[in-house]
Protein backbone atom coordinates (compact mmCIF):
# COMPACT_ATOMS: atom_id res chain seq x y z
CA UNK A 1 0.00 0.00 0.00
CA UNK A 2 1.07 3.57 -0.25
CA UNK A 3 1.90 5.44 2.90
CA UNK A 4 -0.60 7.89 2.21
CA UNK A 5 -3.63 5.31 2.10
CA UNK A 6 -2.62 3.93 5.41
CA UNK A 7 -4.85 5.20 8.34
CA UNK A 8 -3.08 5.23 12.38
CA UNK A 9 -4.75 2.94 14.33
CA UNK A 10 -6.05 0.76 11.86
CA UNK A 11 -5.49 -3.27 11.28
CA UNK A 12 -3.91 -4.54 8.02
CA UNK A 13 -2.46 -7.60 7.08
CA UNK A 14 1.94 -7.41 6.32
CA UNK A 15 3.29 -9.87 4.02
CA UNK A 16 6.49 -10.43 5.12
CA UNK A 17 9.15 -11.34 2.61
CA UNK A 18 11.29 -14.30 2.77
CA UNK A 19 14.60 -12.74 3.12
CA UNK A 20 14.49 -9.38 4.74
CA UNK A 21 16.24 -6.12 3.79
CA UNK A 22 19.60 -5.61 4.93
CA UNK A 23 19.27 -2.39 7.05
CA UNK A 24 16.48 -4.69 8.93
CA UNK A 25 18.80 -7.49 9.16
CA UNK A 26 22.00 -5.63 10.25
CA UNK A 27 20.34 -2.74 12.59
CA UNK A 28 22.30 -2.50 15.99
CA UNK A 29 20.03 -3.77 18.68
CA UNK A 30 19.18 -1.96 21.80
CA UNK A 31 17.29 -3.46 24.17
CA UNK A 32 15.54 -7.09 24.57
CA UNK A 33 12.15 -5.79 23.49
CA UNK A 34 14.04 -4.70 19.88
CA UNK A 35 15.83 -8.22 20.03
CA UNK A 36 12.74 -9.89 20.73
CA UNK A 37 10.80 -8.02 17.81
CA UNK A 38 13.45 -8.68 15.36
CA UNK A 39 13.02 -12.59 16.24
CA UNK A 40 9.36 -12.48 15.93
CA UNK A 41 9.98 -10.37 12.57
CA UNK A 42 12.60 -13.37 11.20
CA UNK A 43 10.52 -16.18 11.91
CA UNK A 44 7.37 -14.95 9.97
CA UNK A 45 9.24 -14.45 6.95
CA UNK A 46 7.46 -15.74 3.88
CA UNK A 47 4.08 -15.40 6.03
CA UNK A 48 0.93 -12.92 6.37
CA UNK A 49 0.69 -11.90 9.55
CA UNK A 50 -1.80 -9.37 11.43
CA UNK A 51 -0.50 -6.21 12.57
CA UNK A 52 -2.28 -2.53 13.98
CA UNK A 53 -0.51 0.82 12.57
CA UNK A 54 0.87 2.83 15.73
CA UNK A 55 2.75 5.49 13.72
CA UNK A 56 4.82 6.63 11.03
CA UNK A 57 8.37 5.44 11.11
CA UNK A 58 11.51 7.88 11.20
CA UNK A 59 12.92 6.30 7.44
CA UNK A 60 10.05 7.48 4.30
CA UNK A 61 7.99 5.34 3.11
CA UNK A 62 8.32 3.50 6.48
CA UNK A 63 5.52 2.00 9.58
CA UNK A 64 5.47 1.82 13.01
CA UNK A 65 3.09 -1.44 13.77
CA UNK A 66 2.43 -3.56 16.83
CA UNK A 67 1.44 -7.19 16.88
CA UNK A 68 -0.14 -9.50 19.13
CA UNK A 69 1.73 -12.87 19.85
CA UNK A 70 1.44 -15.86 22.48
CA UNK A 71 4.20 -15.82 24.83
CA UNK A 72 4.70 -19.11 27.03
CA UNK A 73 7.41 -17.21 29.46
CA UNK A 74 6.03 -14.42 32.36
CA UNK A 75 7.74 -12.63 34.85
CA UNK A 76 5.77 -11.78 38.26
CA UNK A 77 7.62 -9.50 40.77
CA UNK A 78 7.68 -10.12 44.03
CA UNK A 79 5.96 -8.06 46.55
CA UNK A 80 8.84 -7.12 49.70
CA UNK A 81 6.03 -9.64 51.89
CA UNK A 82 6.38 -12.50 49.40
CA UNK A 83 10.59 -12.28 49.15
CA UNK A 84 10.35 -12.27 52.85
CA UNK A 85 8.56 -15.08 53.00
CA UNK A 86 10.87 -17.02 50.93
CA UNK A 87 13.86 -15.60 52.83
CA UNK A 88 15.21 -13.31 50.11
CA UNK A 89 17.99 -10.64 51.59
CA UNK A 90 15.76 -7.07 51.99
CA UNK A 91 16.75 -4.02 50.63
CA UNK A 92 16.40 -5.15 46.64
CA UNK A 93 13.72 -6.34 44.36
CA UNK A 94 13.05 -9.87 42.64
CA UNK A 95 11.00 -11.32 39.75
CA UNK A 96 10.35 -14.98 39.27
CA UNK A 97 10.64 -16.32 35.66
CA UNK A 98 9.13 -19.30 34.15
CA UNK A 99 5.93 -20.86 32.82
CA UNK A 100 2.83 -21.57 33.87
CA UNK A 101 1.01 -25.02 33.62
CA UNK A 102 -2.53 -25.75 34.32
CA UNK A 103 -3.51 -28.98 36.57
CA UNK A 104 -3.10 -31.08 33.26
CA UNK A 105 0.39 -30.16 32.75
CA UNK A 106 -0.81 -27.91 29.29
CA UNK A 107 2.04 -25.25 29.23
CA UNK A 108 -0.40 -22.07 29.27
CA UNK A 109 0.08 -18.84 26.95
CA UNK A 110 -0.29 -14.77 27.48
CA UNK A 111 -0.92 -12.56 25.05
CA UNK A 112 2.54 -10.29 24.39
CA UNK A 113 3.29 -7.20 22.23
CA UNK A 114 5.73 -6.78 20.04
CA UNK A 115 6.85 -3.60 18.03
CA UNK A 116 8.35 -3.46 14.39
CA UNK A 117 9.39 -0.75 12.19
CA UNK A 118 7.94 -2.16 8.39
CA UNK A 119 7.87 -0.75 4.75
CA UNK A 120 4.25 0.01 4.27
CA UNK A 121 4.38 -1.62 1.14
CA UNK A 122 3.93 -4.74 3.08
CA UNK A 123 0.63 -3.56 4.31
CA UNK A 124 -2.67 -5.08 2.46
CA UNK A 125 -5.92 -4.20 3.38
CA UNK A 126 -7.51 -7.40 5.62
CA UNK A 127 -10.07 -7.83 3.54
CA UNK A 128 -8.88 -8.01 0.23
CA UNK A 129 -9.19 -11.15 -1.78
CA UNK A 130 -6.09 -13.58 -2.58
CA UNK A 131 -6.56 -14.93 -6.26
CA UNK A 132 -5.18 -18.58 -6.74
CA UNK A 133 -2.54 -18.69 -9.41
CA UNK A 134 -4.08 -20.56 -12.40
CA UNK A 135 -1.10 -22.78 -12.09
CA UNK A 136 -1.45 -24.05 -8.74
CA UNK A 137 -5.17 -24.24 -9.35
CA UNK A 138 -4.47 -26.51 -12.55
CA UNK A 139 -2.18 -28.76 -9.79
CA UNK A 140 -4.79 -28.93 -7.17
CA UNK A 141 -7.70 -29.99 -9.93
CA UNK A 142 -5.36 -33.12 -11.39
CA UNK A 143 -3.97 -34.41 -8.07
CA UNK A 144 -8.09 -34.54 -7.13
CA UNK A 145 -8.70 -36.42 -10.48
CA UNK A 146 -5.98 -38.67 -9.92
CA UNK A 147 -7.34 -39.19 -6.34
CA UNK A 148 -11.05 -39.88 -7.62
CA UNK A 149 -9.39 -42.51 -10.20
CA UNK A 150 -11.62 -45.47 -9.78
CA UNK A 151 -14.19 -43.92 -7.10
CA UNK A 152 -17.67 -45.06 -6.97
CA UNK A 153 -20.28 -41.75 -6.74
CA UNK A 154 -21.07 -42.64 -3.08
CA UNK A 155 -17.13 -42.38 -2.46
CA UNK A 156 -17.39 -39.02 -4.40
CA UNK A 157 -19.90 -38.13 -2.64
CA UNK A 158 -18.06 -38.68 1.12
CA UNK A 159 -15.53 -36.74 0.06
CA UNK A 160 -17.29 -33.83 -1.19
CA UNK A 161 -18.59 -33.67 2.74
CA UNK A 162 -15.17 -33.89 3.60
CA UNK A 163 -13.35 -31.28 1.46
CA UNK A 164 -15.92 -28.65 2.80
CA UNK A 165 -15.73 -29.88 5.96
CA UNK A 166 -11.70 -28.63 5.51
CA UNK A 167 -12.93 -25.81 3.77
CA UNK A 168 -14.52 -24.60 7.10
CA UNK A 169 -12.32 -25.71 9.34
CA UNK A 170 -9.12 -23.47 7.75
CA UNK A 171 -11.77 -20.52 7.22
CA UNK A 172 -12.13 -20.68 10.76
CA UNK A 173 -8.10 -20.45 11.09
CA UNK A 174 -7.82 -17.85 9.07
CA UNK A 175 -9.75 -15.63 11.17
CA UNK A 176 -6.95 -15.52 13.65
CA UNK A 177 -4.29 -16.39 11.08
CA UNK A 178 -4.26 -14.64 7.62
CA UNK A 179 -1.23 -17.00 6.64
CA UNK A 180 -4.14 -19.17 6.14
CA UNK A 181 -5.66 -17.08 3.52
CA UNK A 182 -3.62 -19.14 0.81
CA UNK A 183 -4.80 -22.61 2.29
CA UNK A 184 -8.25 -20.95 2.08
CA UNK A 185 -7.84 -20.80 -1.18
CA UNK A 186 -6.63 -24.86 -2.33
CA UNK A 187 -9.12 -26.31 -0.31
CA UNK A 188 -11.69 -24.51 -1.95
CA UNK A 189 -10.37 -25.70 -5.46
CA UNK A 190 -10.32 -29.01 -4.01
CA UNK A 191 -13.81 -28.94 -3.13
CA UNK A 192 -14.99 -27.63 -6.18
CA UNK A 193 -13.26 -30.03 -8.41
CA UNK A 194 -14.97 -32.72 -5.93
CA UNK A 195 -18.15 -31.13 -6.77
CA UNK A 196 -17.38 -30.78 -10.71
CA UNK A 197 -16.41 -34.82 -10.87
CA UNK A 198 -19.77 -35.36 -9.00
CA UNK A 199 -21.59 -33.69 -11.65
CA UNK A 200 -19.92 -35.66 -14.03
CA UNK A 201 -20.49 -38.86 -12.83
CA UNK A 202 -24.63 -37.96 -12.23
CA UNK A 203 -24.64 -37.00 -15.94
CA UNK A 204 -22.57 -39.43 -17.89
CA UNK A 205 -24.35 -42.14 -15.67
CA UNK A 206 -20.91 -44.12 -15.06
CA UNK A 207 -20.96 -45.92 -12.40
CA UNK A 208 -17.06 -45.28 -11.85
CA UNK A 209 -15.07 -42.25 -12.33
CA UNK A 210 -12.17 -42.49 -14.60
CA UNK A 211 -10.40 -39.19 -15.60
CA UNK A 212 -9.81 -40.46 -18.84
CA UNK A 213 -13.28 -40.34 -19.92
CA UNK A 214 -13.81 -36.88 -18.23
CA UNK A 215 -13.01 -34.33 -21.09
CA UNK A 216 -12.68 -31.49 -18.24
CA UNK A 217 -10.31 -33.67 -16.21
CA UNK A 218 -7.12 -32.31 -15.54
CA UNK A 219 -3.85 -34.74 -16.51
CA UNK A 220 -1.52 -35.70 -13.65
CA UNK A 221 1.37 -34.15 -14.25
CA UNK A 222 -0.01 -31.21 -15.52
CA UNK A 223 0.67 -30.59 -19.05
CA UNK A 224 4.18 -28.20 -19.03
CA UNK A 225 3.42 -24.73 -19.26
CA UNK A 226 5.88 -24.08 -21.84
CA UNK A 227 5.43 -26.40 -24.74
CA UNK A 228 8.43 -26.44 -27.12
CA UNK A 229 10.97 -24.84 -25.00
CA UNK A 230 12.43 -28.06 -23.55
CA UNK A 231 14.39 -27.85 -20.32
CA UNK A 232 17.80 -28.99 -19.91
CA UNK A 233 19.75 -29.48 -16.16
CA UNK A 234 23.32 -30.12 -16.51
CA UNK A 235 25.43 -31.11 -13.09
CA UNK A 236 29.07 -30.70 -12.63
CA UNK A 237 29.65 -33.67 -10.32
CA UNK A 238 33.06 -33.70 -8.34
CA UNK A 239 35.35 -36.61 -8.40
Amino acid sequence: MRIGDIEVGETYTASVPQRLPAQMRDRPVSSPAEWQADVQLYLARGRRITVTVTGYGDEPGTVVVSREIPAGRVGVRLAAEQAAGLGLAEGQEYEIAGIVMDETGHVMTFPSMVVHTIPARWLRPRGERLELHPDTERLHRAEICRAADGMTAQEIDQAITEALEKVHRIQGMALDDPDADWSVLTAEADHQEWVRISGWIESSGRKIYDPRNDPDAVEYPPADPFPGQGLILRFNIAS
